[in-house]
């Protein structure tokens, strides 16, 4: 144990005057506070921006490959990709799955009502996760069942039309000049809290679609393309761009929905405005405290000085203590934002409105590195800026404060 520890230790343990018992406790206090809303905020921020982008990928995946004509205009063709790019695509580390998909515009017409939807036609081969997860009734629609057609329906279409689970619903479709019709019935009931697409997306067998349309097994309107990491989302673009077919082409989900993203991207500056924040207040404190410190125990500086210690030693000292009574806070602060945050994510206590937020409830994602960098950061900010204030130590005159009792 080196000498400036030791010194400092016997200081924690000392009691202290009642004056210096406040401030210290304000002091632990606002380091607690502080951390727990960086840690909070980080987390929710974290949560959101994630859940958000998960309901969009949901829908749209994260990159979709479509026809497109000489004029570059986006064309309604349908496309058909080879099984040697199908397994090059594959074959990138990178990607998670490639499905194809057909979607076509129509209209469901009831006794009392209309709607404009878009029926999203999947084989075997999609991830229906989604879809399952944000199912409030029934089942995802069986594929490849002749006798009855399925689909299913958002809960805003269902409660706009006054439709319920095996409803059997008339759809039309807009096909060479007339308009066709088909029956469906509802096999299930979905909400994810995205109006835009909840208000106009159904999900059914593509079999179905491509036989009223006339298509061959192998004809969709696009391929949907899920990749493992979204960090790297622009590289694998780049990567399926350079090996599809020249009449193709493809749409990140970024560039789908641009001003969804950029609203996300955004409330990064909130965040790190709210931790500079904290981090200013919290260190105003500690500064605060340990010139405080410095005051209270002028005497023992005087007597340490007296005895050959050097400004650096004692300067040490102080730290210590600081960095006692900081640490404490910071663990203290850990502790409360991670009771706060189970809290939340197992009870969801805080409501939101979907329609201004896409979700329900506000979302929490624990992240252990982010809690350590948050706790080493802040901590290393402290630590640096009362280098300043402990500084005035060296200030300190052995002749007026050294005094024998």
């Amino acid at each position: 144990m080196n000498f400036e520890f030791f010194i400092s230790k016997r200081l924690i343990k000392t009691k202290n005057t009642a004056p210096s018992k406040r401030v210290i406790r304000i002091a632990v206090f606002s380091v607690t506070l502080s951390v727990a809303v960086m840690l909070v905020s980080l987390s929710v921020l974290t949560g959101f921006k994630n859940s958000v982008k998960e309901k969009i990928i949901g829908f749209g995946s994260h990159i979709q490959i479509i026809p497109y004509n000489i004029s570059g205009e986006l064309s309604d063709t349908p496309i058909t990709l080879d099984n040697k790019t199908i397994s090059l695509l594959k074959n990138n580390r990178q990607i998670k799955s490639v499905t194809p998909v057909l979607n076509k515009s129509a209209v469901i017409i009831t006794d009392n009502n209309f709607h404009a939807v878009i029926l999203k036609g999947i084989t075997s081969s999609y991830d229906t996760t989604f879809f399952h997860n944000a199912l409030k009734a029934g089942k995802i629609p069986e594929l490849n069942k002749e006798s009855r057609q399925e689909c299913i329906i958002s809960k805003n279409i269902a409660d706009k039309m006054s439709l319920s689970l095996n409803d059997k619903i008339k759809i039309y479709f807009y096909l060479e000049g007339n308009y066709r019709s088909k029956n469906f019935y509802v096999s299930g009931i979905y909400d994810t809290g995205l109006g835009d697409y909840d208000e106009h997306f159904l999900l059914c067998d593509a079999a179905v679609l491509q036989n009223l349309f006339s298509l061959s097994a192998n004809d969709y309107s696009s391929y949907e393309i899920s990749v493992k990491d979204f960090s790297h989302l622009n590289a694998v673009a780049d990567e399926v761009y350079n090996q599809l077919p020249r009449e193709l082409t493809l749409q990140t989900i970024t560039e789908t929905e641009p001003n969804l993203f950029s609203w996300l991207n955004l409330l990064d500056s909130n965040v790190i405005m709210i931790i500079f924040i904290m981090i200013l207040v919290t260190v105003v404190t500690l500064c605060s405290v340990i010139l405080i410190m410095i005051f209270e125990k002028k005497q023992m500086i005087g007597t340490l000085k007296a005895l050959g210690t050097p400004d650096r030693s004692i300067i040490r000292i102080f730290l210590y203590k600081a960095g006692y009574t900081t640490l404490k806070g910071i663990v203290l602060g850990t502790v409360l934002a991670l009771i706060l945050e189970i809290t939340q994510k197992y009870t969801h206590l805080i409501k939101l409105d979907p329609q201004s937020y896409y979700l329900t409830s506000v979302p929490i994602e624990i992240n252990v590195l982010h809690i350590i960098l948050i706790d080493v950061c802040a901590f290393a900010v402290c630590i640096v800026c009362m280098i300043i204030p402990a500084k005035s130590i060296s200030k300190i005159s052995v002749v007026k404060n050294l005094k024998f009792e």
